[in-house]
């Protein structure tokens, strides 16, 4: 199998895997199926090739093409899923390394960033992000409402983990900026802006598909 023989999303989820997450290590796993599927879909908004590829579902953004991906990987023993997560085997490795040096710098770049925004969120950081930045993608969501009730405490925790900056937190937890900054105080948590080159996730929810 050659970089030239794959479909965009199953190129997207080698690139993926391969790349660095949180920890900064490469070939970091992916934590689950609903990190994958999320992690790909902040990618496809960057990505006019997988632009078409999600649809709104039960669980918010979804791609069939990325589970049937990843079903096929696993069974022909490319990817395994373990305790830590999905992951590359041996075999794998040598597919995605070859995929990894041809990648552009700016798709090395975009896959990097989005692993290392999402991969270390739990459940609900990681659907309170998604939901909140893509509102159309939760039509058809199962647990909407459950995730609606639980946007204030995650945008906390999002601001603590520094994934989001004030403001975008603020609008997160659906509260004016004032408001969460008494929020802030009255949790003891500083409420310290961070850098412009810290807040990758505003940066790539405003992207459009353009490669």
């Amino acid at each position: 199998m050659s970089d030239q023989e794959l479909e965009p999303a199953e190129r997207y989820l080698f690139l993926l895997l391969r790349a660095p997450g949180s920890d900064g290590r490469h070939g970091e796993p992916v934590k689950g199926n609903l990190w994958l599927q999320k992690e790909l879909y902040l990618v496809s908004r960057n990505v006019k090739q997988l632009s078409d590829e999600f649809e709104a579902y039960r669980l918010g953004p979804f791609s069939e093409a990325v589970e049937e991906y990843e079903s096929q990987l696993r069974v022909s023993q490319f990817i395994d899923v373990t305790s830590a997560g999905i992951k590359l085997t041996s075999k794998g490795q040598k597919i995605a390394e070859e995929v990894w040096i041809q990648a552009s710098k700016d798709e090395q770049e975009l896959v990097s960033h989005v692993k290392s925004l999402l991969n270390d969120l739990s459940r609900d950081e990681l659907l309170v992000l998604v939901y909140s930045t893509f509102e159309e993608s939760t039509i058809n969501s199962d647990i909407k409402a459950e995730i609606e009730a639980k946007r204030k405490d995650v945008a906390v925790s999002l601001f603590r983990k520094r994934k989001v900056s004030l403001e975008r937190a603020a609008k997160i937890a659906q509260m004016s900026l004032t408001q969460f900054m008494k929020l802030l105080k009255s949790r003891n948590i500083p409420a310290i802006e961070i850098t412009s080159e810290e807040i990758r996730e505003e940066l790539l929810s405003a992207s459009s598909p353009s490669s």
